[in-house]
């Protein structure tokens, strides 16, 4: 078994490397937003569950399972009190860091934040301990930085090699893009700091820091893979 985190700054092109490492391993790749898609899932019917147990489950399915497993496990230890199960589940698991690193302005947001840490860590654990997968960004090196047979990477890059990728990947200005990275990158920065109380780019976090701009994105996988094979 292995598992792979793959964490980095925007236009450093980790969604694509963690889902190409992921499809030559033939392993589960795992995002927010496939998180978010799961947890959507978690109000399935029992005649819709029944259902997908009669054919292979996919990789979101799979994940419902493990969020579904990992929520009723924070539920019987009395650890959250509210299993969680609701329909703004998937909305709050998909937040970007821009999203989750906004100041609490009430005690109903700071639950909020609670909640969301406490979900997104027993879904990240409960996914890594149920098999080989790829899973991006969250902090998930810091997550399970103690796991067996785990592979932490961050991918680097320098602001000006990365604006113009983001700009021409959401179609906005590079004036545009240049903000939204630079939000970005301390927006994620707050989100270690404020949930792990960590350095988003400590070297010490990571088994490997790998800059895209120096070697591209397939050499970025090829020395992944070739770790996970070796």
């Amino acid at each position: 078994m292995t598992v792979i985190t793959v964490n980095g700054h925007i236009g450093c092109g980790a969604p694509e490397i963690g889902a190409e490492v992921a499809r030559v391993l033939d392993i589960d790749y795992v995002d927010r937003l496939i998180i978010a898609e799961a947890a959507n899932r978690l109000g399935a019917t029992e005649d819709a569950v029944a259902e997908r147990e009669r054919r292979t489950l996919s990789r979101v399915d799979r994940i419902a399972r493990f969020l579904q497993t990992a929520l009723e496990r924070s539920a019987a230890a009395g650890t959250g009190g509210d299993p969680y199960f609701g329909p703004g589940l998937g909305t709050m698991l998909g937040r970007e860091y821009l999203e989750v690193t906004r100041e609490p302005i009430t005690r109903a947001d700071e639950l909020d934040d609670e909640k969301f840490i406490e979900v997104t860590m027993a879904v990240i654990q409960e996914i890594a301990q149920s098999g080989n997968a790829v899973i991006l960004g969250r902090a998930s090196n810091i997550i399970l930085k103690d796991l067996p047979n785990s592979i932490h990477v961050n991918l680097v890059a320098t602001v000006e090699h990365r604006v113009p990728i983001v700009a021409a990947s959401e179609d906005i200005s590079e004036e545009e893009a240049a903000e939204r990275v630079t939000r970005w990158d301390a927006a994620r920065d707050d989100y270690f700091r404020k949930f792990f109380k960590v350095n988003a780019d400590d070297p010490l976090h990571y088994d490997m820091v790998l800059s895209t701009e120096r070697i591209g994105h397939d050499m970025a996988s090829g020395i992944i893979i070739s770790s996970v094979q070796a």
